[in-house]
């Protein structure tokens, strides 16, 4: 099955620091990759490299068979979307109209149509928005931006989508609420889930597969069942985890220590 993204050789850099180093991943069709690492291993840089708004410092990017760099800004668009780490309402529209930017890449009009205010309303309706479509999106709250958001990369519908700790500001019911909906909309044929996030469990509760990220140019990546470990957890975070078995996977945690009396 030809890959939707194929990185090979890829290098990564910031402030002088190497990130990453050589790195090859190919994500195939109705797969979800989650990437993990601790705070300055390269995440965020790698999903920006990917969507083409960094340049790396060596590699090659190509989405369904064409290097990233034979594609123009509306094309990628059509195959990428991104919900960057940090939310941004932007100007005082509507939260509607928030979610109706998602309609951009594929719009040859000016003008919004019934077709495509029913479909991010029902998006909205989709993350429990519904109600909030005509309200000021400069008011929402962290969570319920973060929402609106992810209805808005529902109504752009790429190929790929990129989510940078998409699931910050969001209960924990909210979470599995918004993981499930984004599985079930982009684990489809001709799609695929890339995401950061920092929770474990997520990880082997709903990852097929796995990008782990030492921030010394190391990396490691395949299937969650093989890369996620005891052993290779423990070493990624410089302390150690401990597994235990629940029905649906291992739930990890980490190995609190007394704390010194002296």
């Amino acid at each position: 099955m030809k890959p939707i993204l194929l990185a090979t050789g890829l290098s990564l850099g910031r402030g002088g620091r190497r990130l990453v180093r050589d790195l090859d991943l190919q994500i195939r069709p109705g797969e979800c990759w989650m990437v993990i690492g601790p705070n300055g291993s390269g995440k965020t840089t790698l999903l920006k490299a990917i969507a083409g708004l960094m340049a790396a410092e060596a590699g090659d990017i190509q989405l369904s068979g064409t290097s990233l760099r034979e594609l123009d800004a509306r094309q990628r668009a059509l195959r990428l979307g991104l919900v960057f780490q940090h939310g941004n309402a932007g100007l005082h529209n509507s939260t509607l109209e928030l979610v109706m930017s998602g309609h951009h890449p594929r719009r040859r009009h000016w003008w919004d149509t019934p077709g495509e205010i029913e479909t991010a309303q029902q998006a909205l309706t989709e993350v429990g928005l519904g109600g909030l479509a005509r309200q000021d999106s400069q008011t929402l709250s962290g969570g319920e931006l973060r929402r609106a958001e992810i209805a808005r990369l529902l109504v752009q519908d790429p190929t790929l989508a990129l989510l940078d700790e998409p699931f910050n500001h969001l209960d924990i019911g909210q979470q599995v609420a918004m993981i499930r909906l984004l599985k079930r909309h982009f684990l489809r044929p001709q799609h695929a889930l890339l995401m950061v996030v920092h929770d474990l469990n997520m990880v082997t509760q709903a990852a097929s597969h796995c990008l782990l990220l030492y921030g010394d140019g190391r990396w490691a990546a395949g299937p969650v069942a093989e890369i996620a470990t005891r052993e290779t957890l423990s070493a990624l975070y410089h302390y150690p985890v401990e597994e235990y078995r629940a029905p649906g996977g291992p739930l990890w945690t980490v190995a609190w220590e007394p704390e010194s009396q002296g």
